[in-house]
């Protein structure tokens, strides 16, 4: 009894969040006023479990009514009881005359409803800036709406973002330069001289399993007779498990020709996964560094003192 239960339970949990999320979201958006999620999804789900016991069925935000309240000056919470109470009396008072109203009266409000839900100016931003990933999301979302239903279109939209930001995040960019005496706050010219054979790899990007690949070629496009190389990470948004192996072989490869690797411009979050795959320690702390900039001039400063 129970498992059978679950599955619609579960169906019907996630209809009204996503319906009563969409709502909110909407709402705050036409009203300019912030959104509380917790406290939306928290009401709602105590509400719901008392509901039953008084004979009630489960129920969500509507999408409509809040547009249409929202449009009409509604600004409190009294809005919800007074239209509570207004159906109540039109079901018990006015049956009569609200059965005799035209379907097609009413789809022609809900018609005129869609149509001020929608944020005009966004949609003409959007197409006339031509971002090709907002328009595919959106065009995908409004035709699911009309072919299926809401809940199927907020589904496959919410897929097709997914998919957008995994390609977006597959690109990653890694540019090899020689030490620039120009990007240098200390003496360039100096460093210059004492790292003439080193290079810096910049990193800009999210370092993930789409990227193994481009990272793993990176001992191949070191020159021979380099003798170190930084590099300059502070544009890695995210390091996971699959790179961080894959980096591990690189600083590994590197090593093994005696070449000598430093890392510069760690996040915090960057730093916890290089901790934990023990690619600091293959490093060294004594080669992790804040700036290329500090790095060359620090090891300038410890050969001077030598």
């Amino acid at each position: 009894m129970f498992v059978r239960l679950l599955s619609p339970a579960f169906s019907i949990a996630m209809l009204g969040m996503i319906e009563s999320l969409l709502c909110g979201k909407s709402a705050s958006r036409m009203t300019g006023k912030p959104f509380n999620s917790d406290q939306e999804l928290v009401a709602q789900g105590v509400g719901n479990i008392i509901l039953p016991f008084f004979g009630g069925i489960p129920a969500t935000a509507a999408i409509a009514r809040t547009s249409v309240a929202v449009k009409s000056g509604a600004v409190t919470r009294l809005t919800s009881i007074v239209h509570a109470l207004v159906l109540v009396v039109s079901m018990f008072l006015l049956a009569p005359v609200m059965s005799a109203i035209p379907l097609s009266a009413l789809a022609g409000v809900l018609m005129v409803t869609a149509f001020r839900m929608n944020e005009w100016h966004s949609i003409r931003y959007m197409f006339s800036r031509k971002f090709k990933g907002a328009i595919l999301k959106y065009l995908v979302t409004m035709v699911a709406t009309v072919v299926f239903d809401l809940t199927t279109a907020i589904a496959l939209g919410v897929l097709v973002a997914l998919l957008l930001l995994v390609r977006r995040l597959s690109k990653i960019e890694i540019n090899l330069e020689a030490v620039d005496a120009t990007r240098l706050s200390a003496d360039g010219e100096e460093i210059c001289r004492r790292f003439g054979n080193a290079r810096v790899v910049y990193l800009s990007g999210a370092m993930i399993f789409a990227n193994t690949q481009v990272v793993e070629a990176i001992p191949a496009s070191i020159p021979e007779g380099c003798d170190a190389v930084f590099f300059s990470m502070r544009g890695v948004s995210y390091l996971d498990v699959s790179c961080a192996q894959a980096f591990e072989g690189v600083i590994k490869a590197l090593h093994a020709r005696d070449i000598r690797v430093g890392a510069c411009g760690l996040s915090s979050e960057t730093r916890r996964t290089m901790e934990r795959s023990g690619i600091l320690s293959l490093i060294g702390e004594e080669n992790v560094y804040w700036s290329i900039d500090r790095a060359l001039t620090q090891d300038c400063d410890c050969k001077a003192e030598a």
